[in-house]
């Protein structure tokens, strides 16, 4: 894993599609090597670009509130 480099996600030149709003990037290299994951120098950008997307989608979907009344969708009919 000596190909993985320690980055903070306000790194300069790293900022990725994260670096016009408030979203902090989690620690990519961090969570790689939780699972034992080695991302190559070369890729880390953008991983780190794509993890801040993906976390503003989450953040998006975790912010939606519906009311306790809304109706479930029982059946999925594209």
């Amino acid at each position: 894993m000596s190909s993985a480099v320690s980055l903070s996600p306000s790194a300069p030149g790293v900022a990725g599609a994260g670096a016009s709003n408030d979203h902090k990037v989690p620690p990519v290299t961090d969570m790689a090597r939780m699972i034992g994951l080695t991302i190559p120098v070369a890729c880390l950008p953008d991983v780190v670009a794509n993890t801040a997307l993906l976390q503003g989608y989450a953040d998006l979907v975790a912010g939606f509130v519906l009311p306790d009344d809304c109706e479930p969708a029982y059946e999925y009919a594209p």
